[in-house]
């Protein structure tokens, strides 16, 4: 699939595709140099991209990741070598870059076996040279060098008050008050020095970020999941429910005007993209407590396997290797969340570790 980067405003560029990409280009005298935002997935990829540049006329000079899975860092090596250009990343998704089987054993839980140990959750290895600590804002100088200033503008490293929103579940009156975590994305994402803005945007992955160009375009990587995805696969994958609420509220708040996820469309409107997403969020706790509470009557606890097994069956996932470990993952990670939020208690009958609605 060819990558073409498209002028959505000033000197900031967006490739459509299967996981979205971004290019800012520094224009600094006789020198345009290009920062990527993700490198796709694989070699060819970072090949194309690079062909990108040259037809641009731009130098690329680093690449920017927002995470470490597969589809966001695969062009790295290619990149890396073929141009010479620095690697940033955030401290822990560099160590995921660095060894890229971390990914497949987190999901597994195990050595992961030989399906798992595959492309899409295993890029080729990638060394970041540049450590991002979010917030803070990035420059290159006259010579192309990379600048870190730490704090950015005071609204940037506020960190929110509100927290996510309440939920009521249906089958319920209890509501579930998620507030914002430690370290948690700023209330506002203002435009401060000439820089890109890497902010941090929990809940996906480990230690996600986002980056603010000083067009005001707003990279949020896999905080937002299109209607299209959300329809076609409904679970979509979250480490940390609580942080990926926070987030949410933060996004709803930004001062950006152009938002791009790495798997929809660029909006102007992403209200509309975070109700989709925080909806869907509350709908699946809800079917993940109506499958505990109707498995209950019993008397016995639900085993983590009956539980996925009752989120598939609902959502008519056709299972693979690689299904089975994501959206089991996060499943495992709702259940986690609706423990520590007082909805779930867990247990241990029969030698195996059990749910049950907490009454």
């Amino acid at each position: 699939m060819a990558i073409i980067f498209e002028p959505l405003m000033g000197n900031t560029f967006v490739a459509r595709g299967p996981t979205n990409l971004g290019l800012y280009v520094f224009r600094q005298g006789d020198a345009d140099r290009a920062v990527l935002i993700d490198s796709g997935g694989d070699e060819d990829a970072g090949r194309r991209i690079l062909r990108e540049c040259e037809r641009l006329g731009v130098e690329l000079s680093m690449v920017i990741n927002t995470h470490s899975n597969a589809d966001h860092c695969g062009g790295n090596a290619f990149l890396s070598r073929r141009s010479g250009c620095a690697i940033a990343a955030t401290e822990m998704e560099a160590v995921f870059l660095n060894y890229p089987q971390l990914e497949p054993s987190f999901l597994s839980g195990s050595f992961p076996q030989k399906a798992l140990r595959n492309k899409f959750l295993m890029a080729q290895p990638s060394r970041a040279n540049c450590l991002l600590e979010p917030p803070c804002i990035l420059t290159l100088d006259k010579d192309g060098k990379v600048e870190l200033s730490a704090g950015a503008s005071q609204s940037m490293s506020q960190s929110t008050s509100e927290g996510a929103p309440t939920w009521e579940s249906q089958d319920s009156p209890a509501r579930i008050a998620a507030s914002a975590p430690s370290g948690a994305p700023p209330a506002s994402t203002s435009q401060g020095a000439r820089g890109l803005h890497i902010i941090s945007l929990p809940g996906h992955y480990f230690s996600m970020i986002g980056v603010l160009t000083p067009d005001k375009v707003f990279f949020v990587a896999d905080s937002l999941a299109g209607a299209p995805i959300l329809e076609k696969y409904d679970i979509f994958f979250l480490y940390d429910i609580e942080a990926e609420l926070a987030t949410l509220s933060m996004l709803e708040s930004s001062e950006a005007e152009w938002f791009v996820p790495a798997h929809a469309e660029p909006t102007r409107d992403v209200k509309s993209l975070v109700d989709i997403n925080r909806t869907k969020i509350f709908e699946i706790a809800d079917v993940i407590l109506a499958a505990v509470n109707v498995k209950e009557y019993d008397g016995e606890g639900v085993s983590l396997e009956d539980v996925m097994a009752a989120v598939f069956s609902h959502y008519d996932i056709v299972l693979n290797a690689n299904q089975y470990v994501l959206v089991g993952s996060t499943i495992r990670s709702y259940l986690s969340w609706l423990c520590d939020q007082g909805r779930l208690e867990y247990g241990f009958e029969h030698q195996r570790m059990i749910f049950r609605i907490k009454r």
